[in-house]
């Protein structure tokens, strides 16, 4: 692609490489908008796929750039609002249903500038040391415990600790030093 800017007329003129660069702009916050909502991996890039196929079939449609995110972000959501009515979901517990019905009502917004402002996070995060980042993604982006980071990282709970620990203390200072908004943020997201 020559320059970003290049990219909406060769979306519109049908090539390829301008929808490659959409899936790379896009696709990382859409899977993980998707997750945050059905909290399957598998099925939230099955989503958001579809949605980029969709945006294609439809692109003699779109007027200007602006509505590309917007596109993308709305079929996401409502696939995953009919994903977590459809009948395989259904097989699920009572008490998970509930519980992702209850985030389903969150606005959409909200979450849309939370995967955003955790997208700002996973940016400093590969700044960081490997072991450090993949132990804060372990933590705080999937939800896992410090016996199964050991597990999965074949490492001790100390070494665990002080990786989390030195992760926070970096990007917390990275953070206050950025934009106040950003280190509250942060700040939340680690004290969940």
């Amino acid at each position: 692609m020559k320059n970003d800017i290049g990219y909406f007329q060769d979306f519109k003129n049908g090539r390829e490489s301008a929808l490659k660069y959409l899936m790379t702009r896009y696709g990382k916050e859409l899977r993980f908008f998707a997750h945050s909502i059905i909290r399957n991996k598998e099925i939230a890039e099955e989503i958001v796929s579809d949605a980029f196929f969709k945006l294609w079939q439809r692109r003699d449609k779109v007027v200007k750039e602006s509505n590309i995110k917007a596109f993308l972000f709305i079929t996401t959501r409502n696939a995953c609002y009919d994903y977590l009515d459809s009948p395989q979901y259904r097989r699920y517990s009572d008490v998970e249903i509930e519980e992702e019905m209850a985030m389903a009502d969150d606005d959409v917004m909200t979450r849309i500038i939370r995967v955003e402002l955790i997208q700002l996070v996973i940016a400093e995060l590969e700044k960081l040391p490997e072991q450090q980042a993949a132990i804060f993604k372990m933590t705080y982006l999937e939800g896992l415990n410090v016996d199964e980071i050991c597990a999965q990282l074949h490492t001790t709970q100390s070494n665990v600790y002080f990786a989390r620990s030195k992760a926070i203390s970096t990007l917390k200072q990275i953070f206050k030093s950025k934009n106040v908004l950003v280190y509250v943020f942060f700040c939340c997201l680690v004290c969940q």
